[in-house]
């Protein structure tokens, strides 16, 4: 069943949004979610640009068979989120504050779904260097040893406000206990479909391939007024 198309953008937000999400612990004590927070907003301030290999593992209600694919992430502060597919996959997602962006190079078309300037879309734009205490007012956030990814801790976000619940089931974020970086993000929709985002070793603070920060459609591909990535995927 495809995803109504006022869902896409959250989900889309939602996985870019908590890609740098971070926690700290001091041994094996968990932190307060007030500590963690500082500590978090440390971390976070330091990340300009990331990039990582993933995998991104969807699983619908509806499908026996989960979807697996690879490629890399890109990231650029609140700039944009930038994930090239490796192939047999041909594609590209391209995130930013303004639209949506999915291009298929070898098909020579793609989707866009621009999704307006969203207040103070600046550093702190999606998680990418949010506090928890503003994640707080939409999201009741728990903190534990991450027992399935060895050396990590555990985000448990359970939606607060009404208006996240209707789109979104829970969030799971696994960080690393010594850099406070993501390894594991699992969204949760409310239907029971979920995407399970794993990251490799990650690079900050060096620079990105000129293809990926001036990435543009080339003139002339069509783009459809839609993005259809969250949607039921054959």
């Amino acid at each position: 069943m495809g995803m109504p198309r006022h869902h896409r953008p959250w989900l889309a937000m939602g996985l870019m949004g908590c890609l740098l999400l971070s926690a700290a612990t001091l041994g094996a004590q968990v932190l307060g979610v007030q500590e963690a927070a500082e500590r978090f907003d440390a971390a976070q301030a330091k990340v300009v640009t990331l990039q990582a290999p993933f995998t991104l593992t969807i699983r619908r209600v509806m499908l026996k068979t989960p979807t697996v694919t690879k490629g890399t992430l890109y990231l650029q502060g609140s700039e944009f989120a930038h994930f090239a597919f490796a192939p047999p996959e041909d594609l590209i997602l391209h995130l930013t504050p303004k639209a949506l962006i999915s291009y298929s190079p070898a098909a020579g078309q793609g989707q866009r779904l621009k999704i307006g300037f969203l207040k103070n879309a600046n550093r702190q734009f999606l998680g990418l260097g949010q506090k928890l205490s503003y994640l707080s007012d939409y999201f009741k956030i728990s903190l534990d040893e991450g027992k399935e990814v060895k050396g990590s801790l555990q985000f448990t976000l359970l939606p607060r406000s009404l208006s996240v619940k209707r789109r979104m089931e829970l969030l799971t974020i696994w960080v690393d206990k010594d850099s406070y970086l993501p390894r594991q993000v699992n969204w949760v929709e409310r239907g029971g479909d979920s995407w399970l985002l794993e990251l490799g070793p990650l690079v900050t603070n060096q620079a990105l391939p000129a293809a990926v920060t001036g990435f543009k459609v080339p003139p002339g591909v069509p783009l459809k007024d839609e993005f259809s990535f969250f949607a039921t995927r054959k």
